[in-house]
């Protein structure tokens, strides 16, 4: 039980590394629309 453990948490690193690498590469854009320089917005601003 304990391998088939280790597996599952083995391929479920390898998807989460393959998650977070392929959303790096997507450009980041603003609720207009706007493409976002830096990546990721100022959550001190409000979203209206």
């Amino acid at each position: 039980m304990k391998e088939q453990l280790d597996r599952i948490e083995a391929k479920l690193d390898a998807l989460l590394e393959a998650l977070a690498e392929e959303d790096e590469d997507e450009p980041q854009y603003d609720l207009d629309g706007n493409l976002m320089e830096g990546g990721e917005r100022d959550e001190s601003q409000s979203l209206d």
